[in-house]
Formats: structure tokens, sequence, C-alpha cells
């Protein structure tokens, strides 16, 4: 994590210093959303701790990005994730075997999740180290209601981004120095709360 750190932090100078800054978190964003492993959270970070001014409007380019890539992931797997007779296509399985951390075990425990969960976990995935594209895509292959799926995927990369974004304008480069001693901490601890309060909401 520290190594991804300090290279997004190299290659992100120069886009903080364009207008193009917003458009590349927006191009990272989508593509992290349907088909690359991109660590969009930390190029937002870096681009923001970089230029403090454009911090909401990084946020805003990052949830759409983020939204309208799921809606692409969503229709990989709603029309190209499985053959007519159930089995996985070719796209389906050239993204187990060259997506880290998605494999067909993971498709099916997704399955597992949906069932449990319903769409409350999509505001969990925007918070844990997981691609959200093996939920955006898995959405669409279990069909999950498109409406709802949307709704969901826009409000939880909002409150996520937005949320980063507070973080950073309350405590400024403190966060950096937090990133570069340990990400994984925070992300464990971020989706414990969310996980809590979500069991709090269901009951």
């Amino acid at each position: 994590m520290k190594n991804w750190f300090k290279t997004i932090h190299v290659r992100s100078l120069h886009w903080a210093g364009t207008k193009w800054g917003a458009w590349a978190l927006f191009m990272c964003a989508f593509a992290d959303a349907s088909f690359l492993p991109l660590p969009t959270p930390m190029f937002f970070l870096t681009l923001a701790l970089l230029n403090k001014a454009k911090i909401y409007k990084y946020a805003l380019f990052g949830t759409i990005g983020t939204s309208t890539g799921a809606l692409a992931g969503y229709s990989i797997g709603y029309f190209a994730w499985l053959t007519p007779n159930g089995d996985f296509t070719g796209i389906a399985l050239f993204m187990f075997d060259n997506i880290p951390g998605f494999s067909e075990e993971l498709y099916i425990k997704s399955q597992t999740l949906y069932s449990t969960w319903d769409f409350w976990i999509l505001f969990v995935a925007a918070f844990i180290p997981v691609p959200f594209k093996i939920f955006s895509i898995t959405s669409g292959a279990f069909d999950i209601n498109l409406l709802v799926f949307s709704i969901a995927t826009l409000a939880s990369q909002g409150i996520k981004f937005y949320l980063l974004a507070l973080l950073i304008v309350k405590t400024g480069t403190a966060v950096k120095k937090l990133l570069e001693f340990n990400f994984k901490p925070i992300a464990i601890v971020a989706t414990v709360c969310i996980a809590l309060v979500i069991v709090l909401i269901s009951f």
C-alpha cells in the first residue's frame, strides 16, 4: 500500500496542476467500477491533498464516475456474463483469470451476500478494499433491480467521497501521514462501523 500511495502521488502531481485532474479521476473511477482494478480512493485522496480548492469537485466527479462505471459493470453482468445455458461466457472467464481477487468462488459467495443483505451490501462495498466492479457485475448477473442498484450505488459512493473530502478538510496532511502508515486498519474500522449501522437499521 505504501508503494501504491507513492506511485499515485507522483502521477497525480501532473493531474492536480491541470484542468484535467477531475476528468482523470472520473475515468479512473469509471474503469474501476466496471472492468479494471484501479485504486480510485487513493487517487482521489492524492488529488484532493494536492489541490484542496477543488476537493468537492473531485468528490463529485469520483461519485459520478463510479456510479456510471457501475452501470457499465451491471450491463456486463446482465448481458455478457452467462450464456443462455447458464454457463460462464468468455468475458466472465477472462475476468476471473485477470482481475485480482475476483474468482468463481467469490462470485458464488456474493450471491449469498445479496440474498442475506439485499441492496445494503452495496453500501458496505463502497467502504471496503474490494474492487467495486465485483458487486456491479454480480448485480447485473443476479438481475438486481436496476433502479435500486443505481440509487444504492449513487448514495453509497457519494457518502464515501464526500466523507473523504470532509476528512481532508478537517485534518489536512494528517490524512496523508495516516495513509502512508497503514491504510488497511482504516478500511476495516470503516467496514465494521457501516455494518453495525446496517444491522441497527434492519432491526
